[in-house]
């Protein structure tokens, strides 16, 4: 395999209240496949007693410090973003586009953003402004800087393609996330410079497929270019519920760039 064709690093950057290990399966089968894969631990996850709760954009420049590693070794990246992550991935981008590398004599850099029923917002937009009216987030509740999912009404919507008893001891996993991460601002649209990936989760019950389909057209208009769409039938979460399904629609979009 030549240096142009090499296999991308897949960057997994987790949903909201969501450690990296929630991720494990993906990360192990897309390992298993030849690809070097690694899911990031966001700031924002788990309540933090040393200072204010962190932001979206303290997820992002995390997220960032991760990715350029990777692509200062001359490597490709690929983002693979679920939920709340698609804002995260989208504003950490900035500066790293293959493409803007390329035409500055560098090697390596971000060769696709793969989205996974994820919020992306317009430039100015947070998931709060963009999930208004349309995403059913009643079941998250507050505790000072932090917000926690009450755990009976938010198996329904969170994991309701897993069977009960598993979908509870995934939800009690589930750690507090930092309220103000909701209201950060995307200020980078990566997707305008970037190719797109979006994988459509068709039983999602948070983010509705015709929400998510709104994401795709508003990328596609805002970027001039066609997204390449996936669909798959799974709930919110199928990093839990389908890896199998998730890794097979990843490894589909990043071969169309070998």
């Amino acid at each position: 395999m030549t240096q142009s064709t090499r296999k991308p690093t897949v960057l997994i950057v987790p949903g909201s209240f969501s450690h990296a290990s929630f991720y494990t399966p993906i990360v192990d089968q897309l390992s298993a496949q030849g690809y070097e894969a690694l899911a990031i631990d966001l700031p924002t996850v788990g309540r933090r007693e040393d200072g204010p709760a962190p932001t979206m954009a303290d997820d992002a420049a995390h997220v960032h410090s991760v990715a350029v590693k990777f692509v200062d070794e001359g490597k490709d990246v690929v983002l693979l973003t679920h939920s709340y992550g698609g804002i995260v991935g989208t504003e950490s981008a900035n500066g790293l586009a293959k493409a803007d590398r390329e035409a500055a004599g560098k090697k390596g850099g971000i060769s696709r953003l793969i989205y996974l029923t994820s919020i992306v917002p317009p430039v100015g937009g947070s998931l709060a402004s963009t999930t208004e009216g349309q995403a059913d987030l009643g079941f998250l509740k507050t505790d000072g800087d932090y917000m926690y999912h009450d755990i009976p009404k938010s198996l329904p919507y969170t994991l309701s393609d897993l069977p009960e008893a598993e979908a509870l001891a995934w939800a009690e996993r589930t750690p507090q996330h930092s309220a103000v991460s909701f209201t950060g601002e995307l200020t980078y649209p990566a997707y305008k410079y970037i190719p797109v990936s979006y994988i459509v989760c068709e039983a999602d019950k948070i983010l509705t497929p015709s929400f998510q389909r709104e994401m795709v057209g508003r990328i596609a208009k805002e970027s001039g270019r066609d997204v390449d769409v996936h669909v798959c039938n799974t709930g919110h979460c199928p990093n839990l519920s389908a890896p199998e399904v998730v890794v097979e629609l990843v490894v589909n979009a990043i071969e169309k760039d070998l």
